[in-house]
């Protein structure tokens, strides 16, 4: 138990360094390579460019409130500003001139850098302004998104990673940021901007997303594998509704995730309008909870009790609604609660999945689905709140979460599978010993009484028909098949058996030819030949009073075995032939080698028959050469 509580520990604790690292990294990185902002000035002279090819603009910047300035605002008498803010940061709730600032409103950010040590081309990268910005560099407008305006019909929301150049030939850097926001629950440039050499910039962005289209493209193709394996097995043994879960949830987070942070979506969709997309966005990834909470319903039973599953996917229903009802501000409201619930679920579920592994070492795997998960829930609050600058790592949580499903879906299918095996060896070893017993009590009868009636006329010719009827029983209880198989050469001798009481018994009736290939031994289906022959003799030949004769042929055609038997009976009538064909006749022998046989690829049964000149039946078995003879012979 102490092994299994420390491993645990050791999980957890990694992935809350992992969550929290880049919130302490942030928190405690010296300027030696980045310089910082003060008082609105940034002195690039400590950039050494070969070391830090792009630098973080974080620190104290200009602020001015309610106010949308341009470059020609700063051209001859500056406005004093009304404070400093610390970018990156959040502005709603700060104090500037006596004035805790509200979340709506605009505002003007300013910096500017001197001692810049490069001539050339630089890029600024803005990751998130909320929930508007226009951004200025040297007096021109370099990014763009949405309309900053200082009412809010003027404005329109647009919050996307942006990307710009400009050719810097000396002196300083001057750059101005208006932000803007009517609809998002907070407010300012939470993130930091990021300043550096065009090349490296681009392949950065690039890199993120193509990052971003990767996991969405891996997460779809898993989502449509799954789907695919759901649809194929879901009237058999084989179904999973876990499968159809996943392959839901793959596809929700890959929307959720392909509008959140990078929006790489938005490269492919670029004209649908920000506030739609984000709205899609909280709606993908809020329905990624209703899928999750019926997945671990559906992951071990007595996990989550049915009930309280329904009411919280109601509850979400009702928030999923409300997401394209309302404003992105008033539906907001209720997105605390709505996440608090989200973590209260997570979390109980989170340490059921603890006490279950320490106290009994089950439910590993729902400990590795659910800690991604949490972590994720966790990750998304703290970049909401504004308190980490980006949440690209939630895509890792979700990455290992898919894996862990992944392979908890593969452990259940392969128990599944085993299952399946086993119940059907089962269901075939049953079809045999009813074949078995179909042997029928008059023939055992009638075979003991031309053994007993040769006793005292030809000792001898007794005692070669006991051997006889000892070897046809003994093949047809064969108890030694391996997978339901034996060599043809024991099924062969099980028929000359059979025949030969037959021939004793019926004499002139019943003529018999062999063209059989030498050394020719395979594995074949047990009892696949001796129904035949039977069928051929009793339906065929003892039906005409003039009996007939059953000619029985096996060679080897590639890589199969062919069996044919041909007698000159009295043939089949076409409609019950028909219908022996299709697997719908009364009689069992056949129709068990049919179905035994349909499990083997090339494998078949074919019959021709004409009234009154006689039947063919041929069959046709996968050649498999005889692994242990000796087994079957001892």
């Amino acid at each position: 138990m102490t092994k299994r509580t420390l491993t645990l520990l050791f999980i957890t604790l990694t992935g809350l360094l992992i969550l929290f690292i880049p919130i302490i990294l942030k928190d405690g990185r010296t300027s030696d390579r980045n310089p910082m902002a003060y008082q609105g000035k940034l002195n690039a002279a400590p950039w050494d460019i070969a070391l830090s090819p792009v630098i973080r603009l974080d620190g104290e910047w200009e602020f001015y409130w309610n106010q949308l300035l341009t470059p020609e605002d700063f051209a001859d008498n500056a406005p004093v500003p009304d404070g400093y803010m610390q970018v990156p940061s959040l502005w709603n709730g700060k104090n500037v001139q006596g004035e805790n600032l509200p979340a709506f409103g605009c505002a003007t950010y300013r910096l500017v850098l001197e001692n810049v040590p490069f001539q050339g081309v630089l890029g600024l990268k803005k990751t998130n302004v909320r929930f508007s910005s226009r951004v200025y560099v040297n007096g021109q407008v370099l990014l763009d998104d949405g309309v900053p305006a200082r009412t809010a019909p003027e404005y329109r929301s647009g919050n996307t990673p942006q990307l710009g150049f400009f050719e810097h030939k000396g002196g300083t850097i001057e750059i101005i940021v208006q932000a803007a926001n009517y609809e998002y629950i907070n407010s300012g440039i939470p993130a930091s901007l990021e300043l550096g050499l065009e090349e490296l910039l681009i392949i950065q962005h690039q890199q993120k997303h193509l990052t971003s289209l990767l996991i969405f493209g891996v997460l779809c193709t898993l989502a449509l594998l799954h789907l695919i394996f759901f649809l194929v097995t879901r009237d058999g043994v084989l179904r999973n509704p876990m499968l159809l879960l996943f392959s839901l949830f793959c596809v929700l987070f890959a929307l959720g995730n392909g509008l959140a942070d990078q929006r790489s979506l938005l490269l492919l969709l670029p004209d649908i309008p920000f506030t739609l997309t984000f709205k899609l966005k909280d709606f993908f990834l809020s329905s990624c909870f209703i899928v999750l909470l019926w997945i671990f319903y559906q992951f071990k039973d007595g996990l989550l009790p049915l009930r309280l599953v329904i009411i919280i996917s109601l509850v979400y229903a009702g928030y999923l609604a409300a997401i394209f009802a309302l404003p992105i501000y008033m539906y907001y409201r209720i997105h605390g609660p709505v996440m608090a619930c989200n973590t209260i679920v997570l979390l109980g579920l989170l340490l059921r999945s603890i006490c279950l592994y320490v106290k009994d070492a089950d439910g590993f795997l729902l400990f590795a689905a659910l800690l991604p998960v949490n972590l994720y829930s966790a990750d998304s609050i703290l970049f909401s709140l504004g308190i980490k600058g980006s949440s690209g790592f939630v895509q890792v949580y979700i990455l290992i979460f898919t894996v862990v499903m992944i392979g908890y879906l593969s452990v259940e299918y392969r128990g599944t599978v085993t299952r399946l095996r086993i119940s059907m060896q089962q269901a075939q070893d049953a079809e045999i010993a009813f074949l078995r017993a179909q042997i029928k009590p008059h023939f055992l009868y009638n075979s003991l009484s031309v053994i007993a009636a040769q006793t005292t006329q030809e000792p001898q010719k007794a005692k070669n028909l006991l051997y006889a009827l000892t070897d046809y029983l003994r093949g047809s209880f064969h108890f030694k098949a391996q997978d339901g198989r034996i060599p043809l050469s024991e099924e062969i001798n099980t028929v000359r058996a059979y025949l030969s009481i037959e021939q004793a018994r019926f004499e002139n009736l019943l003529q018999m030819e062999y063209d059989i290939e030498k050394n020719l031994d395979a594995m074949v289906p047990l009892l696949c030949l001796q129904p035949v022959v039977e069928n051929a003799v009793h339906h065929g030949i003892f039906k005409r009073p003039e009996g007939g004769s059953v000619r029985l042929g096996i060679h080897r055609k590639g890589n199969l075995v062919v069996i044919r038997v041909e007698d000159n009976g009295v043939g089949i009538p076409q409609a019950l032939l028909e219908s022996i064909r299709r697997g719908d006749s009364t009689g069992v022998g056949l129709k068990n080698i049919q179905q035994r046989l349909g499990t083997h690829r090339g494998a078949g049964l074919e019959i021709e028959s004409v009234e009154g000149i006689g039947t063919v039946v041929t069959l046709k078995i996968p050649y498999e050469e005889v692994c242990d003879a000796d087994y079957f012979s001892r």
